[in-house]
Parts: structure tokens; sequence; C-alpha cells
């Protein structure tokens, strides 16, 4: 695993991330094409800002990546804490909708996740969720304990360093046999 992937994806997004937050748009199109025996981009959020940023401090530097966000916050904050609250609640949403419509499987679950690596993210970054969303993620982590066998780490080993088991367990494990 190289920062390529993740310093493309921030590249762009810091491109256009001022447009971004003066927008309604909440999930922004970047226009990336992955390389080969790359995973596709994904479209430019708050979330996916600080999870890319994330990623790349465990494998490369991050540092002119997180000034460019600290100046872009300190210019924007006010537009950035309203696009995160609305990922969070849209984030919520999948999440809940994966452990619940998943039924007895869930297929995925080390890409699908990622919905709760992006909100434990928003939720740093914010300090703390809208309550409604923080009192429905509490519940359902109440959920995924229930069926989760905590065992190694289920990322790209490097990510290792960038996602302890406090507070990220759901990275650490897999779901029991027969969910």
């Amino acid at each position: 695993m190289t920062s390529v992937y993740e310093e493309t994806f921030l590249k762009a997004a810091f491109e256009v991330l001022e447009d971004y937050l003066q927008s309604e748009t909440l999930y922004w199109p970047l226009g990336l094409q992955q390389r080969r025996n790359e995973p596709p981009y994904p479209q430019l959020t708050p979330g996916n800002v600080l999870l890319f940023l994330r990623r790349l401090q465990a494998v490369g530097s991050a540092v002119a990546y997180e000034r460019q966000l600290e100046a872009v916050k300190a210019r924007w904050g006010a537009h950035w804490a309203q696009k995160a609250a609305r990922e969070a609640k849209s984030r919520l949403r999948q999440w809940r909708d994966y452990l619940s419509e998943a039924g007895e499987r869930f297929p995925y679950y080390h890409y699908k996740v990622r919905e709760r690596v992006i909100l434990a993210l928003l939720e740093e970054d914010q300090n703390g969720l809208p309550s409604d969303v923080a009192a429905a993620l509490t519940q359902l982590d109440g959920v995924l304990r229930a069926i989760f066998v905590p065992g190694g780490f289920i990322w790209e080993a490097p990510l290792q360093r960038a996602f302890p088991r406090e507070p990220f367990w759901y990275l650490y494990g897999q779901l029991a046999p027969g969910t």
C-alpha cells in the first residue's frame, strides 16, 4: 500500500473544498479515475477527507494536508460543521440500513464498516455528534457487539497504526459465524 491513492484523493478534494463547502451538495463527485488494482475513489465529504487524512497518517506524511484543512476550517468552519452534521446523519442511516437489511449474513463487512469509522472520525473532529446521531449510534454499537467476534485488524496492515483498537474496536474482528 502506498500513499499515492490517498494523496490523489486529498489533492483533488482540496482543489474544490471551498466551493464544496459553499454548496448545498453533501456528496460531491471528484471525477477521479482509479488506477489498476485500486478501489474507486469516494465522493468528497468531510468524513472522506478525515478518513483519507487518517489513512495518509499511517502510510506517509499528512502534515501538509492537515495544515490545509485547518486553514479551510478557519475560514469556513461553520460550513464544515454543517456538512459534518449532515454527513453524520447520512452515514448513520447507511450504517443502520446495512446492519438491519443484511439479515443474518453481513456481506462486505470489511468495506461497509467504513461508515462506522467515518462516524468516529466526524465525532472526533466535531467534539461529538448531534445528540440524536450519538444516541442511535450507541444502540447500533450494542447490536454490533452482540454479533462481533474480536480478532485481528481487518484492513490493510499499514493502516493499523492510524486506527488503534480503542476506539476502533469494530476494525479488530469479524461477525460471528452464521451472521
